[in-house]
């Protein structure tokens, strides 16, 4: 299943088959590892029983040749032909093959790759200061250098590795890290030097490193790392309320994270557990006049319920670090707008005269603390009290309408600032009929 895996990486890596030049011979299938321009180099698994055969769109004999560095230097081959296709026997690795033209387009280099498969050892992790960002892997190498010629240019065909290791992957939808095997893909002179991963595995691993056209025709001898302890974190914060306006509250809200107080706001973490360890949200608030963002909570765990009673713009931060302390993701952070306290008491209401229209006394606001409103006839005397901002007067006292007229309402309340504040207004009743 795992070479399953890779063949269909590696096929994924080079171009599909030529459709006039067809390459057998050796164990197994050929690959094409390179179609550059009209050259095309083929690999093989020994070169036994290796041919190469040309189908041509039209009738003519064919000529065949073979040459080391350039047609300068081409010398015929004997073919076989039947009808438009011909083939030839015998075919040397380290050559290039061609039918000359008019008939014939294009290049054939072939190469028996049984005597390059490289040699690979002591694949280790060398951790640095950069360890939280990316990785660095260092190999003992051993890898014979593959040439071929186009138009008497030498040019050299680069092999592919693939990395393979285990890390862990945000789902946003499950809020949760999910394992996967990852494969990077890795060219000659990163394997020979140094291989960088980055970001870094966020959960321990080994790695393994083969050489892709090996591994095709099943030639590759893996190497393997020691386990590597991960120390790289990765968090995710999330901010939300369920706190639900009022139909006469008045908000921003939707336009930026907060709204009117009171405002209780549950903060989560999540990150790459157990790599992760210590998890720390931090509160600031920003002074009105400076500017200047002062510390007024700070919390160490992955939940925070905070509950915003003041004015102004805060910034919410989170920490999340390894065991040691080596490893810190500061990336997730909210910002949180509290309104100022707005308060509008209506001069007129017409309870019992349109239904569901200015029908029931609402005090229109934004961002009271503590509330008590009450209404007062001409006298002086309390007819109605609430104290949810939320709530109203319909115009009744013990189930009837009070007549037309002017009646006082005062609010008492606390602002966002925490002083304790009221307001008055007379107010009309109107009424259609007593």
């Amino acid at each position: 299943m795992k070479r399953s895996i890779l063949f269909l990486v590696i096929m994924n890596l080079f171009s599909s088959l030529s459709a006039q030049y067809e390459v057998k011979g050796g164990s197994g299938q050929p690959l094409l590892a390179v179609k550059n321009g009209i050259t095309e180099v083929y690999l093989l698994n020994g070169i036994s029983g290796a041919q190469i055969s040309f189908t041509s769109s039209n009738s003519g004999q064919h000529q065949w040749y073979r040459y080391t560095e350039s047609i300068d230097d081409a010398v015929p081959v004997n073919c076989t032909q039947n009808g438009n296709t011909s083939v030839i026997t015998g075919v040397q690795s380290g050559y290039g093959y061609y039918v000359a033209s008019p008939i014939g387009t294009g290049y054939v280099w072939i190469v028996d790759y049984s005597g390059y498969v490289p040699t690979i050892s002591g694949l280790k992790v060398m951790e640095d200061e950069y360890r939280c960002e990316q990785l660095k892997l260092v190999a003992t190498s051993a890898i014979k250098p593959i040439y071929y010629y186009t138009g008497g240019m030498r040019n050299t065909l680069l092999r592919n590795f693939l990395l393979t290791y285990s890390t862990l992957s945000w789902n946003d939808d499950q809020r949760m890290f999910i394992p996967v095997d990852t494969t990077l893909a890795v060219n000659e002179n990163e394997a020979a030097s140094e291989i960088l991963v980055s970001p870094p595995p966020l959960t321990n691993t080994d790695f393994t490193l083969i050489d892709s056209f090996s591994s095709y025709f099943g030639l590759a001898q893996p190497v393997h790392s020691d386990e590597y302890t991960a120390v790289a974190v990765e968090a995710h914060g999330f901010a939300e309320t369920t706190k639900v306006n009022g139909d006469n509250e008045m908000s921003h809200a939707g336009e930026v994270m907060g709204g009117s107080a009171p405002i209780e706001y549950t903060f989560t973490a999540y990150a790459n557990e157990p790599v992760a360890v210590s998890y720390i949200w931090e509160i600031f608030q920003q002074d009105s006049i400076t500017g200047a963002m002062t510390a007024i909570v700070r919390y160490t765990d992955k939940l925070l319920r905070y509950n915003f009673d003041r004015n102004g713009i805060y910034h919410v931060a989170l920490d999340v670090s390894d065991g040691q302390f080596a490893c810190v993701d500061t990336t997730q952070f909210f910002d949180i707008v509290i309104d100022n306290t707005v308060i509008k008491i209506p001069n007129a209401f017409s309870p019992g005269s349109s239904i569901g229209v200015n029908d029931e006394l609402r005090i229109s606001f934004t961002s009271i603390i503590t509330f008590k409103a009450s209404v007062y006839n001409r006298w002086g005397n309390l007819l109605y009290q609430w104290s949810d901002p939320t709530k109203g007067w319909d115009g009744r006292v013990n189930g009837k309408f009070v007549p037309t007229g002017v009646y006082y309402v005062i609010v008492e309340y606390k602002d966002t600032s925490g002083k304790n504040r009221s307001m008055s207004r007379a107010v009309n009743v109107l009424r259609s009929k007593d």
